[in-house]
């Protein structure tokens, strides 16, 4: 039987994780739950002091609906590993309070970090990661989406550490579902990739969750607009869903369809197909597809010239939206402008205030971590631009004949901005693509082998034996083949000691057959090095700039820049950049 993975999904709900005998289903239904009762009695404590282990567990997963027993069963629990001072047995005491408390989650984080401080130093595969894992799905349900992103970072290293491949694509594929949730898209789009590779090389995965994946693929293609890639993974996934019985899946594959057909402008189509399954899953539980779907419906309606039907749809998205303010994108900012600028056209003051009105208040939902987070939707809900629109309208309300001049241009500016910002950054990347490519040919140019005969007026000259010469160019050879420059610590006198001769000889040979001092020379290497390891490794480009200054050698990440920029003429950061898109 598969074991089933704690992700959360595409359309934010957390799906379960099944591990052994215990059901982890807390992060769904914390609304169903008592309040807390923070104190259970000593002696109820001590009578189940008796009980096992898993005769606890049970007694905790069967009083679900139960927060003062599962209270209770969890400090029984913890009070039996801490008796025995058995340190795992005490994480799992603290992870189950943590469930138990889970109605206030900044309370239930306490009992999770109790738990991560006790197994940080087990070498256990499954703790202290999945600990780090509920407070990144935790943080992610609360809107904290800095921390979540944190927290699914820790889970993940811990788990790579700990050789728990399961925990390293959970936490990783909620770090994909965080970034479309900032609409991060390509970014998301790369790590939803990698989890769906390792699906298909997982046989036993879990049917649910490789829906979720081939759902997760299909959304974010269609965000981007690569509609082809988008229905490929519809149809199969789809497929599955049928096959599993998944209704709800099912019907979420067929929104992203009419997703597919209103970009390829199929409007009918997409009217069609939204009409007929938004009421189907208008109460699931996630309202932000369904928010979309039905802002995508009006913009249907739009399109073909209907407005009051856009209207319509548009206001249905307000009404969803003031209910779910959690559910928050750049498609509700989209929508009120297109209610307020309706009510402009026509006239209608009093309502064009109403719903800038409620712009602003959609604006006050994101946080600053949701706006800092993903630039991409920044100027989305910037509620400075709102405001004055709100101003202006108001003086508007009372002195009709007053235009829209302070706005417009402030939009005009604005434009002028971005579009100067935009042939700036083009300018740039055209610079830097041509720099790119001229090193990149200079640089194949330089190491293709060549035989050149070294001139004996210049052996001569040197003052150093020919013998010792040969010694030592076979020594810097093998230096070199082996790449043993990338040790940081290496001096002209420490080699010339490793070369068994001095100094002055190591020194004279490399000015002379290396055409550079030592230092240039050792640089050189390294960033050489630092180059190769960037257009072969994938993994090595993902590193900081400080990270792979230490990887080949540097002691810092200023004198790798230096080094990196005299030898390329480019900052590594933007070298990595024209790696990553001359190989997509």
């Amino acid at each position: 039987m598969p074991k089933k993975r704690f992700y959360v999904t595409s359309f934010g709900l957390p799906l379960r994780l099944y591990t052994h005998t215990l059901v982890m289903t807390i992060f769904l239904f914390a609304s169903m739950l008592l309040s807390a009762q923070q104190n259970a009695s000593s002696s109820h404590v001590d009578s189940l002091s008796q009980k096992t282990y898993p005769e606890l567990r049970t007694l905790f997963d069967d009083s679900k609906n139960d927060t003062t027993k599962r209270i209770l069963y969890a400090k029984s629990y913890l009070a039996k590993a801490k008796e025995e001072n058995d340190a795992l047995q005490m994480t799992i005491g603290y992870e189950l309070l943590g469930f138990a408390h889970n109605a206030d989650y900044r309370e239930s984080f306490s009992f999770f970090d109790k738990g991560i401080a006790i197994s940080k130093d087990l070498n256990d595969k499954r703790y202290p990661a999945i600990l780090y894992t509920y407070k990144g799905a935790l943080s992610y349900l609360e809107g904290n989406y800095k921390e979540a992103l944190e927290n699914h970072v820790k889970a993940y290293d811990v788990a790579e550490k700990n050789g728990n491949t399961e925990l390293v694509y959970v936490n990783k594929y909620n770090i994909g579902v965080l970034k479309k949730r900032l609409e991060l898209y390509d970014e998301a789009l790369v790590i939803f990739k990698e989890c769906y590779a390792y699906e298909l090389q997982n046989p036993d995965h879990d049917p649910e969750d490789f829906i979720r994946s081939h759902l997760a693929l299909a959304d974010v293609y269609t965000e981007i607009q690569q509609i082809d890639s988008a229905e490929k993974y519809n149809a199969l996934g789809r497929k599955i869903a049928q096959r599993e019985a998944n209704d709800e899946m099912y019907h979420f594959f067929v929104l992203n369809s009419a997703m597919n057909s209103f970009y390829r402008k199929v409007y009918m189509k997409a009217i069609d197909v939204f009409e007929n399954t938004l009421p189907i899953v208008n109460e699931y539980p996630d309202k932000l597809p369904i928010i979309n779907g039905y802002f995508h419906l009006g913009k249907a309606y739009d399109s073909l010239g209907n407005k009051q039907k856009a209207i319509a749809n548009y206001k249905k998205v307000d009404s969803i939206f003031l209910l779910n303010p959690k559910h928050i994108s750049s498609n509700i900012m989209e929508n009120y402008e297109a209610l307020y600028t309706y009510y402009r056209t026509q006239n209608d003051l009093e309502k064009e205030a109403f719903y800038i009105e409620k712009a602003l208040f959609a604006s006050s939902q994101s946080t600053a971590e949701y706006r800092m987070l993903s630039t991409k939707i920044a100027n989305k809900f910037d509620q400075r631009e709102l405001l004055q629109k709100q101003q202006e309208l108001n003086e508007e309300l009372t002195k009709k004949d007053k235009k829209y001049h302070t706005f417009l241009i402030g939009a005009f500016l604005l434009l002028s901005l971005f579009v100067v910002l935009l042939i700036a950054f083009y300018v740039k990347q055209k610079r830097l693509r041509k720099r790119f490519q001229e090193f990149v040919n200079s640089h194949n140019a330089a190491n293709k082998p060549t035989s050149e005969p070294v001139d004996t007026t210049t052996i001569d000259a040197i003052g150093v034996p020919e013998e010792v010469i040969d010694a030592v160019l076979n020594e810097l050879a093998q230096f070199e083949a082996s790449n043993a420059f990338i040790e940081s610590d290496i001096t002209l006198t420490g080699l010339a000691k490793r070369f068994k001769t001095n100094s002055s000889y190591l020194s004279k040979v490399i000015n002379t057959f290396k055409n550079k001092k030592f230092a240039e020379y050792l640089n050189d290497l390294r960033i050489a090095y630092a180059i190769h390891k960037i257009q072969t490794d994938k993994h090595f480009s993902l590193y900081t700039i400080k990270a792979i200054a230490l990887e080949v050698g540097f002691n810092n990440s200023q004198s790798f820049a230096r080094a990196f920029r005299r030898k390329t003429k480019m900052q590594p950061s933007d070298f990595i950049q024209q790696v990553k898109i001359a190989s997509d």
